[in-house]
């Protein structure tokens, strides 16, 4: 791994939606997700939850990859621009895995923690049923593309895992 994995995990941590890219009978679609990153590992991988009858996640289909992509706020200056292209195959986690997931992903997010476990109005209540009812996704990059401005104009890395 170059010295540049560094940016990466920067980025990954730095940041919490994943965009994914699928495509149905419908079209193409895009979602964005809440994720949260673990570098802990050998290679990187992300979480997210979600609803298994969400458009994103019907049209996934075992084995193939999808794509992904993460971003910063654009600040008005064009060197601000960085962000992470993904290609990653996608699957669902099994419940017996979810513990260790499960206190990851709500020790980064524990506002939607909170929508599970004391939703203080019926939109928070609705929102909190949907949730709980979500299932965690792995999301195993097999090539990731980093984009930097600020190291120069349309920096790039990338990694194939």
């Amino acid at each position: 791994m170059s010295k540049d994995i560094n940016k990466l995990y920067q980025l990954l941590h730095q940041e919490s939606v994943l965009t994914l890219s699928t495509h149905d009978a419908e079209g193409d679609w895009s979602a964005p997700v809440l994720y949260v990153a673990d570098t802990t590992q050998d290679q990187i991988t992300l979480y997210f939850l979600s609803s298994a009858n969400s458009r994103h996640i019907t049209a996934l289909t075992e084995g193939d990859d999808t794509a992904g992509s993460i971003y910063s706020n654009y600040t008005g200056n064009w060197q601000s621009i960085r962000g992470a292209q993904i290609q990653a195959s996608i699957t669902r986690i099994d419940d017996a895995e979810t513990g260790p997931i499960e206190a990851l992903y709500f020790n980064r997010f524990p506002e939607i923690k909170a929508l599970i476990d004391n939703p203080q109005t019926k939109q928070e209540r609705l929102i909190g049923a949907a949730f709980a009812k979500s299932f965690f996704y792995r999301v195993v990059p097999s090539f990731i593309r980093l984009t930097n401005n600020a190291d120069s104009f349309a920096g790039r890395t990338e990694w194939q895992f």
